[in-house]
């Protein structure tokens, strides 16, 4: 028990480090970068016009038609909530729309660990605090969710409420799981087949249907339709907010088009992402790269967690294959214009699992060479 809590001080020590250094690559940068053209403003706009908030414009609007009323309604509103939060108590700069990225990044470092832990806990203390320590690691060297967490985009949001609500369903904290499946759903749609894997584990700890369809359905639904309400008051009701937000963003997803300048050759692939071909450049020097080898052993390690018949390995495979599975849907429904950034949505996962499923094969290689060297021992008189 002494291991696991110094091993958890060391890694928030490291994921203050991981904010301050974030502080030190991400504050000086000018400007817009990227999609922060959108939401940002519609951050800002939220704020002023949905909440009526007086904040002045202290940052000019970027050169986009009609970005003084932009709402961003093709995407859930939870992580424009929380700039428009940053902006309220900062102002409208650059800083203000970053920082709560910097902050969710090195909670997710912290996460990572508690998640990676937590799926090796049965396993022993010294092999869980060594799976949660790797998942820790790999998440700070991950280069998309890297750049990603660094300027005011959706996908780090994303990234962290799904994995926040896998570590939430392995610990059994039910009713804290369903709530954070609600704030990654309200985070950025790419979450939403989470829906599949979550009805799949929760049936293993709850026997009555209703109870897996509260938890995993009723629950985060609510949380999402509570988050939409003030969009639904200012768009003039839950109806107009159904058409104007939540059908426009279904249909906006499986559409192609979601182009600018010269993305067209930046567009890629989800069977392309793992081989980090055409990664997204975010400008400033910042391109959306994927940790190839982490996201092979990802794939690779998969049937392993089956073979070892771990459930807790399982679904923290299965919850990263659902949204990567529900991106090349959209692909085939006819979204082909994809981007690697989209990765970041899930790689905390895949950090994750990667990391706690190499200590469980090799503590199982373990096991099993110290129970045939047992079988094989002769036998004292």
């Amino acid at each position: 028990m002494r291991l696991r809590w110094i091993a958890l001080a060391a890694v928030v020590v490291v994921a203050a480090v991981y904010v301050y250094y974030t502080y030190t690559q991400f504050a000086g940068l000018q400007g817009y970068v990227s999609d922060e053209t959108w939401y940002a403003p519609a951050a800002y706009n939220i704020l002023t016009q949905v909440f009526g908030y007086n904040e002045s414009m202290s940052y000019p609007y970027p050169n986009a038609s009609g970005i003084s009323t932009y709402l961003n309604l093709e995407h859930p509103p939870l992580v424009k909530y929380i700039l428009a939060l940053s902006i309220a108590a900062l102002g409208y700069y650059p800083l203000a729309w970053r920082l709560p990225g910097w902050i969710v990044g090195g909670a997710a470092v912290v996460l990572a660990y508690l998640t990676g832990y937590e799926l090796l806990r049965d396993r022993g203390e010294a092999a869980a605090v060594l799976a949660g320590a790797i998942s820790a690691v790999a998440l700070i060297f991950d280069p998309n969710f890297w750049a990603l967490h660094g300027i005011a985009m959706l996908d780090a949001y994303a990234g962290f409420f799904a994995l926040l609500a896998l570590y939430l369903l392995v610990s059994e904290r039910r009713l804290a799981s369903s709530i954070a499946l609600g704030l990654a759903f309200a985070a950025k749609e790419t979450t939403f087949p989470l829906l599949l894997p979550y009805l799949y584990y929760i049936g293993e700890l709850e026997d009555k249907p209703l109870k897996r369809l509260t938890y995993a359905v009723f629950i985060p639904a609510a949380v999402y339709v509570a988050l939409s309400a003030p969009l639904m008051v200012y768009l003039g009701g839950p109806v107009a907010w159904f058409k104007d937000s939540f059908l426009h963003m279904m249909s906006w997803d499986v559409t192609s088009g979601h182009i600018a300048g010269n993305a067209e050759s930046q567009i890629s692939t989800p069977w392309g992402w793992f081989l980090d071909i055409h990664p997204f450049y975010l400008g400033q020097n910042l391109y959306a790269r994927v940790n190839v080898a982490v996201m092979w052993l990802w794939a690779i390690l998969t049937p392993v967690a089956v073979l070892l018949k771990d459930k807790k390995l399982v679904i923290a495979a299965l919850f990263p294959w659902s949204m990567w599975a529900g991106l090349a849907a959209a692909y085939a429904l006819g979204n082909t214009t994809l981007f690697s950034f989209y990765v970041a949505d899930f790689s905390p996962m895949v950090d994750v699992f990667a990391g706690s499923a190499v200590v469980a094969a090799l503590a199982a290689w373990d096991e099993r060479g110290r129970r045939s060297r047992r079988r094989g021992s002769p036998s004292r008189v």
